[in-house]
Parts: structure tokens; C-alpha cells; sequence
């Protein structure tokens, strides 16, 4: 265990450089926005600075996914993988510190997204109807109510950033089965596993539907009268599952790798 975890600190050495560029292209794109709001506010709109705050997360979302294939792909780029594949940890191994990784990085860089966005949304002039509609429902919730959603949100949001990292990790890893079209052939794992995976899915959910499942509390009706319900979040054993599948598969082959 203890040579897993250097292996993910020098990934994260490796890491550092680039998740140190986004935090900080983040915090100043933010800041940029805390600045313009109340102009924008007084002259145009008052929630243009709230929802241009948004742009980051999309850019997390496309870091996701090509995070996975981009991480594997340097290093046969750079001729490192021989040296990563002489590690004392399986080819598994490998996998789950790149992963673990990728996704500490961009869990990373979503919290300081986050906190940029309370912070524009702080300096801008958003109609007090507006905030009230977004946050009704959460209000009605008990403070461990609240909690226990945000925990499960936060979770499952890990959890599809895994799957999406591992995805790429998968596809790169088929490529270099065939090193002179490694780039086409991984591609096409890339679009199949995603395809079977949106096919798939409703049947992996419903099978899942059967065993307790985490889920978030909501209230439905008005006033008094609403009533407590749990929605069961039945994504969330096939997520774990089709993570831990990939990894294991591209893991095995990785092996190969070694014993060529």
C-alpha cells in the first residue's frame, strides 16, 4: 500500500502544474466577474455576471472527459511508461492512482468554482423572487436533511467523474493493443463504451432498483401539506460497478504490457 501511495504522490507531482493554471485561470475569471457585476447590474442585467460564472464547470465537465485518455497518452508520448510499468504496483494499481488523481484534481478546482460563483452571485443584483424560487424547495428541508443530500450529491457527482476519468483511461489503454492506430482505435472504444453504456444503463438501474440504494430527500405539495419523499439514486451501484469493471480490464492489459 505504501508504494501505491508514492505512486499517486509523484501523479500528483506530475499533476500539480497544470491544476495550478486552472485554479488560477478560475479565481481570475471569477474575480473578473465579481468586479463587472454591479456595472452590469445597473446597465444590462443583473444575472449576466451569475450566469457567465457558470462557464467553468463547463470547462470541467470537457476536462473530464479527456482528462482519463490525455493522462495515459503522455506518457507514451513522453517514453515514460516504461518506467511507470516498472513500478513495484500492478497495472490496476496504476489505473486507480491515475484516476484517484484526476478526479481529487478536478474536485479540486469544482469547489473553487463553486466558491467563485456564491461570490459573483453575492456582488450581483438578482431579483429577490428569483432566489426564492431556486431555493424553496431546500429551505423546506431539515438542517440534517440538507446535509445528508448535499453528501449523497457530493458523492454521486465523485462518483460520474470516476466513471467519465475511467472511460478514458479504458479507451487509451485498448489503443495500445494496436501502437499504429492506437489513436483510431481508441476513439472507437471511446464512442462504443459510451453508447453501451446510455443503452444499458436503464436495464443496469432497473436490476439495481431492487437493493438499497442511497437517495435524496424532497418534499412534494405546499405549505403544511408537503409531503416527505426519497427519490433512490439508481445510478449509483452501476457507477461503482462499470468504474471498477474498466479499471480492472484496462488494468489486466497494462500487465500485458509489462510482461512484453
Amino acid at each position: 500500500m505504501k508504494r501505491w501511495w508514492s505512486l499517486v504522490g509523484k501523479e500528483w507531482r506530475g499533476s500539480w502544474t497544470v491544476i495550478l493554471l486552472a485554479l488560477a485561470a478560475t479565481i481570475g475569471f471569477d474575480t473578473w466577474l465579481a468586479i463587472k457585476a454591479p456595472v452590469w447590474s445597473a446597465r444590462i442585467n443583473g444575472e449576466l455576471a451569475f450566469g457567465l460564472s457558470f462557464i467553468p464547470f463547463v470547462g470541467i465537465g470537457i476536462a473530464a472527459l479527456v482528462v482519463g485518455y490525455y493522462t495515459m497518452r503522455n506518457e507514451w508520448r513522453d517514453r515514460t511508461s516504461l518506467q511507470l510499468l516498472s513500478y513495484p504496483v500492478s497495472g490496476t494499481g496504476i489505473l486507480w492512482a491515475k484516476l484517484l488523481v484526476a478526479v481529487l484534481g478536478l474536485g479540486l478546482i469544482t469547489v473553487v468554482a463553486t466558491v467563485g460563483t456564491w461570490f459573483v452571485t453575492q456582488r450581483s443584483s438578482i431579483p429577490y423572487s428569483t432566489i426564492m424560487s431556486a431555493t424553496e424547495d431546500i429551505l423546506r428541508l431539515k438542517a440534517w436533511e440538507r446535509t445528508l443530500d448535499i453528501i449523497w450529491m457530493v458523492v454521486c457527482s465523485i462518483l460520474g467523474t470516476a466513471f467519465i476519468v475511467a472511460v478514458g483511461l479504458f479507451s487509451f489503454t485498448i489503443g495500445t493493443i494496436v501502437p499504429r492506430i492506437s489513436g483510431l482505435i481508441a476513439v472507437i472504444v471511446y464512442g462504443l463504451t459510451w453508447y453501451l453504456t446510455f443503452a444499458f444503463a436503464p436495464h443496469a438501474m432497473y436490476a439495481f432498483s431492487f437493493v438499497p440504494n442511497p437517495g435524496l430527500i424532497v418534499y412534494t405539495g405546499l405549505g403544511p401539506m408537503a409531503a416527505r419523499k426519497v427519490i433512490p439514486l439508481l445510478p449509483f451501484w452501476p457507477t461503482i460497478m462499470g468504474t471498477v469493471i474498466l479499471i480492472l480490464i484496462a488494468g489486466k492489459i497494462l500487465e500485458l504490457e509489462v510482461d512484453a
